[in-house]
């Protein structure tokens, strides 16, 4: 019985987490989780503001003084799905304005973010204003 009340509590409580408090959560910076099958080979700080902009700067190397790519947007979290449309983009390689990724929020919570990415794969990210 003890078991059955702990699951009922535990899954109500992930009920409670709706759209305002997921974009509340996500206002900072993110880099690559300790989880994520990247960490340690990619380097980038995102940045999402409360006014509904992101930029994300990529890195060439651990150091993290060396931008490879810096893209501007803008985000919105609706239905627990993550969005960011590309504005602009500058650096070693373009992305194309306009482009949109949708991510789908799995946790959000505690400095911690896990997505399941639009190519299928979950990405871990965690808060942080230096990029390792």
């Amino acid at each position: 019985m003890k078991f059955i009340m702990l699951f009922l509590v535990l899954f109500s409580s992930f009920g409670l987490c709706n759209d305002s408090d997921l974009q509340k959560e996500i206002i900072g910076s993110w880099i690559t989780g300790q989880q994520d099958e990247y960490f340690g080979e990619q380097w980038f700080i995102t940045e999402y503001k409360k006014d509904g902009t992101a930029i994300h700067r990529q890195f060439k190397d651990a150091s993290c003084q060396t931008t490879s790519v810096v893209i501007e947007g803008i985000w919105n979290i609706k239905n627990g799905q993550l969005t960011n449309i590309v504005l602009d983009s500058s650096g070693e390689f373009e992305i194309p304005s306009g482009l949109i990724l949708v991510d789908e929020i799995i946790e959000l919570a505690n400095g911690e973010m896990i997505i399941s990415t639009d190519s299928n794969r979950t990405a871990y990210r965690m808060k942080s204003d230096r990029c390792i």
